[in-house]
């Protein structure tokens, strides 16, 4: 082919250079703009992302169990993990569901906002505090099975099955008992999934009204200071007659500048560690300067 004559080449119209011609300014341009696209593809925030391994285990150890953590630093693109293969790991969502449960409760017009009262039925649950009328933030903060069990009721498992999927939640995978999948069955989801969740939800990135996530953010604050403010869920499943995930996640605002964590560990004496999710979780945000001592 003469110097100087085009071919096309990928869908691109391209020069024949020689060794003697030198490049066009159009086919400089496109080799700029690839490594435009390349960048923002591989480095989404601007910036590479940083992922640091921590020890961790001394906060876990002294309560006789061994876990996983993770947080992320949404500034500044950096993952922190403690067992990066267990932050991988997948466990039953259990009462950590109810975060995405009430933006779907909401979306579906089930309960309409924080004033509206849930009536309770009668039935004695172990837990007195359930034994009650409810609201969203009641229910949220004591963690009332029955509340969201109806909701499963009214609301229907096709609808939770495109909601899931819309949210990219997990494993998606909701085979189990209907009205209680996130308690049992198959749904599994990892540490690093619940933080990518959290970052979406806190973000406004999904399919739902800003109104229904901030009312969810609203009922899910469980600490506060001048220079923090802490949100989260906690939650447990039985893994086995005498085993437990333990589930604590969330996220904590220092300074307006949010970090989103997920914390879980197994064991086998849930009256005794109930409140140990909540107390690592602290430990380890105190621990990276998170949290004021």
């Amino acid at each position: 082919m003469p110097s100087g004559q085009l071919k096309a080449m990928g869908g691109f119209c391209m020069r024949d250079v020689t060794s003697k011609s030198r490049p066009t300014p159009n086919l400089i341009y496109m080799k700029k703009l690839w490594i435009i696209l390349l960048s923002c593809t591989l480095f989404p925030n601007g910036f590479s992302q940083t992922i640091t391994e921590r020890d961790l285990k001394p906060q876990f150890e002294k309560y006789g169990v061994d876990g996983c953590f993770v947080v992320y630093d949404q500034k500044n693109n950096e993952y922190t993990r403690y067992n990066a293969a267990l932050c991988d790991t997948g466990y039953i969502p259990a009462s950590t569901f109810k975060i995405p449960h009430t933006l779907i409760a909401l979306e579906e017009k089930i309960v309409r906002d924080t004033s509206e009262i849930i009536r309770w039925d009668g039935d004695e649950w172990p837990n007195k505090s359930w034994n009650m009328d409810q609201t969203l933030i009641t229910a949220m903060e004591n963690s009332c099975v029955w509340v969201y069990v109806r909701f499963a009721e009214q609301i229907g498992i096709d609808a939770y099955h495109r909601y899931v999927n819309a949210f990219n939640y997990g494993n998606k995978d909701l085979t189990g008992p209907p009205a209680k999948f996130w308690l049992s069955g198959l749904f599994r989801i990892s540490a690093n999934q619940q933080v990518d969740f959290l970052r979406n939800f806190y973000n406004y990135n999904l399919p739902v009204s800003r109104r229904s996530i901030n009312i969810v953010k609203d009922i899910i604050i469980i600490d506060r200071s001048g220079t923090f403010t802490l949100s989260g869920k906690s939650g447990s499943g039985k893994l086995s007659n005498d085993e437990w995930i333990m589930w604590m996640v969330g996220y904590i605002e220092k300074n307006n500048k949010p970090f989103f964590y997920a914390l879980n560990f197994k064991t086998r004496d849930f009256n005794r560690l109930s409140q140990a999710r909540y107390v690592i979780t602290k430990e380890i945000l105190r621990e990276l300067k998170l949290m004021d001592e």
